[in-house]
């Protein structure tokens, strides 16, 4: 364990890609290297934090499982869940109740609702929403759904927007790999919200002045989204069918923002987008977030003595 990135906390933005098998990378590689950075972020002192559903078999548990299993005593809570408001609303209280319970000391789960984050706990016999006087407690589905219905009715597009922008002002950094990349003719790959989550979640925090590095080697949107940031050439793109409208603009959105990369960090990152070595990316991106964060320090340090 090192304090590299103490108190840093690192979003994992991340869903298995729909073009990995044309890259030769199968569904066990995509989870090894996703989980390889997990824990080297963790060993480095950062907090992980992934924004995702329940589902038993999904990425939230994969990632809580690993972690929980390697640091279970280390003194603090490794791991954050955000629960985007659409994703809540969908959810059952005895699943959540479930996951609740084995999470315990593992897990800080928080929803995003009412453009904040509430913590969601597990208290004695109810779920606890909010802190203090404004908590929520909840006993059965009944209450789940009432507390649900009073923010009454709410477009998912919007929703998720609003739960990435939250996540964005929380986290310090951001990692993503895979990704959603809506082809048409793929009923499975199609995203919830404006475009694409992983490539929304990557826009915020570049436009925050925040380390975004793209785990590009494994395909989906993130290895579009390192191509418009001219990470990786264009060569490197996948053959893929029809997409939507919105997925192509999401790209063209990122593409401007290539200059909000720091030059120090470009060719880091231009090494980190072609590598698929688990162990490799997993180092190098906790290296890469470090410097990113000092090119920062050493800018505000430099401004601040200019107005001296």
């Amino acid at each position: 364990m090192t304090t590299m990135l103490k108190n840093v906390r690192v979003q994992i933005s991340a869903s298995i890609p729909p073009d990995h098998l044309k890259l030769s990378i199968p569904p066990r590689e995509f989870d090894r290297a996703m989980l390889a950075v997990c824990m080297a972020l963790v060993r480095a002192g950062a907090t992980v934090v992934y924004g995702g559903d329940l589902r038993p078999d999904g990425i939230t548990f994969k990632i809580f499982r690993h972690l929980a299993r390697a640091y279970a005593d280390v003194g603090r809570v490794p791991f954050v869940h955000v629960i985007s408001f659409p994703g809540f609303a969908r959810m059952a209280y005895s699943n959540l109740v479930e996951a609740l319970k084995e999470r315990r000391g593992t897990c800080r789960t928080f929803v995003c609702a009412s453009d904040g984050l509430q913590t969601v706990v597990l208290g004695d016999d109810e779920i606890v929403i909010g802190e203090g006087d404004g908590s929520v407690r909840l006993q059965d589905q009944a209450d789940l759904t009432a507390w649900i219905d009073e923010f009454g009715m709410f477009e998912v597009a919007t929703g998720m927007s609003q739960a990435r922008a939250t996540l964005s002002a929380f986290v310090d950094a951001c990692v993503p790999i895979g990704g959603k990349m809506s082809l048409l003719d793929n009923e499975r790959d199609q995203y919830s919200g404006a475009m694409p989550g992983i490539i929304e979640e990557a826009l915020l925090a570049l436009n925050s002045g925040k380390p975004v590095i793209p785990l590009a080697a494994y395909g989906g949107s993130t290895r579009d989204l390192a191509i418009s940031l001219q990470l990786l050439p264009e060569d490197q793109r996948v053959p893929r069918g029809r997409q939507a409208q919105s997925y192509m603009e999401a790209l063209s959105t990122s593409a401007a923002l290539k200059s909000l990369i720091p030059d120090a960090i470009v060719e880091a990152l231009q090494k980190i987008a072609l590598d698929d070595r688990a162990e490799i990316i997993a180092r190098e991106t906790v290296n890469t977030i470090q410097s990113w964060r000092a090119w920062h320090a050493d800018r505000k340090v430099t401004a601040n003595a200019n107005l001296v």
